[in-house]
């Protein structure tokens, strides 16, 4: 997986461009609260229980909220049983919420009849001053985890913090023994394709997309390794 693309439900004329974009997986993003989010929560379930039916399809992810706050059962029980691949963990402070929702997804898989351990989880593990901190302790966390991802933006300490972050989530996915995914920088082309090859010479395995267009530069920088 050396692509991921994210795809928001407020875009949704666009989701079948997203699917067929090639990326390596396909990230849904719900936004908002009570019954925007329902909506959304929907839509990503019918979405998904269609995508898996495409053949040469994407993986198929979720983004889910934070194990702390309440809305992840809601996520859990909407989402889960429309065969996800996995799910990326927002907020992510540790291997005990990788845990948590490790157990949270092995309720969910037994009620919907799927095989255990089959939804898989990938943490966004440096959005928080805690979350840093705990990039050291993943190593044997679940054998769901799949990797850790960086998404910095909400980090306070400006750039300073962020490239700490981003050392640090490196460091502790190699520690763990897992991919470790950086988030794409807001280029396109051959300059993008140039960052995405020093990323990988840094020891990341994939970057995370905001655009359709950075699909190609990037798995091409990653197919040359």
């Amino acid at each position: 997986m050396r692509s991921i693309l994210i795809h928001s439900p407020a875009r949704r004329e666009s989701a079948e461009i997203a699917l067929a974009s090639r990326a390596g997986a396909l990230l849904l993003q719900p936004a908002g609260e009570g019954e925007s989010r329902e909506a959304a929560l929907r839509w990503m379930r019918a979405f998904v229980e269609r995508a898996r039916a495409s053949a040469d399809r994407p993986q198929l992810f979720v983004q889910v909220a934070p194990v702390t706050d309440a809305a992840i059962d809601a996520d859990l029980i909407a989402l889960v049983a429309a065969g996800l691949d996995g799910v990326f963990l927002e907020g992510c402070e540790g291997r005990a919420h990788v845990q948590h929702l490790s157990a949270k997804l092995s309720v969910r898989e037994a009620a919907a009849g799927l095989p255990a351990g089959s939804v898989k989880i990938i943490a966004l593990a440096a959005q928080t001053p805690a979350g840093v901190f705990a990039l050291g302790g993943y190593k044997d966390a679940s054998t769901r985890l799949a990797g850790l991802a960086l998404d910095g933006t909400t980090l306070p300490g400006g750039s300073g913090a962020r490239d700490a972050a981003r050392a640090l989530l490196l460091l502790g996915a190699a520690s763990a023994r897992l991919p470790a995914f950086d988030m794409a920088p807001d280029l396109e082309g051959a300059a993008l394709e140039k960052a995405c090859a020093a990323a990988r010479r840094e020891g990341f395995a994939g970057m995370i997309a905001r655009s359709g267009a950075q699909i190609g530069p990037i798995e091409s920088a990653y197919r040359a390794a």
